[in-house]
């Protein structure tokens, strides 16, 4: 990370996606940018210098090709934020031209996705996201693209009207696959009891994984017994309170499967449960947090997606879309995997 204070007008025009004579302007505090353009870049240089904002890798675009200027605004847990960073600055540097790279940009509200869309939107020649599916951001990113501005959603879906083309896992699936996860290896029990942590029904990364663990345990594992859906938020504070009252309130529980984040919160609250047989953990992405948890075995089971192929779509989407190149598809599911500690690589997670 760098250095309290050491940043460059390369840095800021990398990290906020925006043109070197905009940025010029608001360093020099001359008129003529908006001030909601203004307060981003005031923002991002801030966050910057406290080293909470790595910018991207500046590559110039090759001879006779166009610089597009692409941004990916990341509303998502912080583990799981800085893992999509990472692909992005790896995918960025194996360019060979910087004429399709993608500016990333971390969000911790929906208050400054919206800011970001609206600040980027005006700049930026197609936008991806992960965000929430709120009603506010869907009109804003509906706006975009009746200016000609393509948007693609990441991760998690939104509205038809509010997307150009959806770029992830299909998570009906994934939370099916989730269900059957749970049901095989608890199958042998006469009554078993199974929990949800839950996080913003807003996502629709996570209402899509609720709806197709809740289905399949319906029709494939009906001696499964559903027992309750907590809210854990994303957080691993709120994570922790609410698996810790879980716990609590169904001792004998065999199975959890935590469809967002807060891993460390729902670790830290399975270690201090009385002893006793451990419920069966399933969760979702390879990181920081949740790779020690699935070595100690913690976690049992990752549904994982490969981030770089998901970058290197989105970009390749909003480049096609950008540039009209024929029907462009709307839903490109990726594929996904489990992993647990015995297929882990000896190497840190992306």
């Amino acid at each position: 990370m760098k250095a309290q204070g050491l940043v460059s007008i390369n840095d800021i025009v990398a990290a906020t996606g925006l043109s070197r004579a905009t940025v010029d302007r608001v360093i020099n505090k001359r008129p003529g940018v908006h001030p909601r353009t203004q307060a981003h870049v005031l923002r991002v240089i801030s966050r910057l210098e406290n080293g909470e904002l790595l910018p991207g890798p500046e590559v110039p675009p090759a001879e006779g090709q166009t610089a597009y200027q692409l941004c990916l605004i990341i509303q998502a847990s912080q583990a799981f934020t800085q893992q999509l960073v990472d692909a992005v600055r790896r995918v960025n540097e194996a360019q060979s031209s910087g004429a399709a790279g993608l500016q990333a940009l971390a969000s911790r509200s929906d208050e400054e996705t919206l800011e970001l869309v609206r600040a980027l939107g005006v700049q930026a020649d197609g936008v991806a996201l992960v965000a929430k599916n709120a009603e506010p951001l869907k009109a804003a990113l509906a706006a975009l693209r009746t200016a000609g501005k393509p948007v693609v959603a990441l991760v998690s879906d939104l509205d038809a009207a509010a997307r150009s083309a959806y770029v992830g896992i299909d998570n009906r699936a994934a939370g099916r696959l989730a269900a059957f996860l749970c049901g095989r290896c608890l199958e042998r029990l006469a009554q078993a009891q199974v929990a949800l942590v839950v996080g913003y029904a807003a996502y629709r990364c996570h209402e899509d994984r609720e709806i197709g663990f809740r289905a399949l345990l319906r029709q494939r594992f009906p001696h499964l017994e559903l027992v309750e859906a907590v809210k854990g938020q994303d957080s691993a504070e709120a994570t922790y309170q609410a698996a810790l009252e879980l716990l609590k309130k169904w001792p004998a529980l065999a199975g959890i499967y935590n469809l967002a984040g807060g891993n460390a919160g729902l670790a830290q609250a399975l270690a201090e449960r009385p002893p006793g047989r451990r419920p069966l953990v399933v969760g979702h992405e390879l990181h920081a947090v949740t790779e020690p948890l699935l070595r100690a075995g913690v976690i049992d089971f990752l549904i994982t997606q490969d981030l770089e192929a998901l970058v290197r779509t989105a970009r390749q989407r909003l480049l096609e879309l950008k540039l009209g190149r024929g029907p462009v598809r709307e839903l490109n599911h990726l594929p996904f995997q489990v992993v647990s500690e015995f297929n882990l690589v000896d190497s840190k997670p992306a």
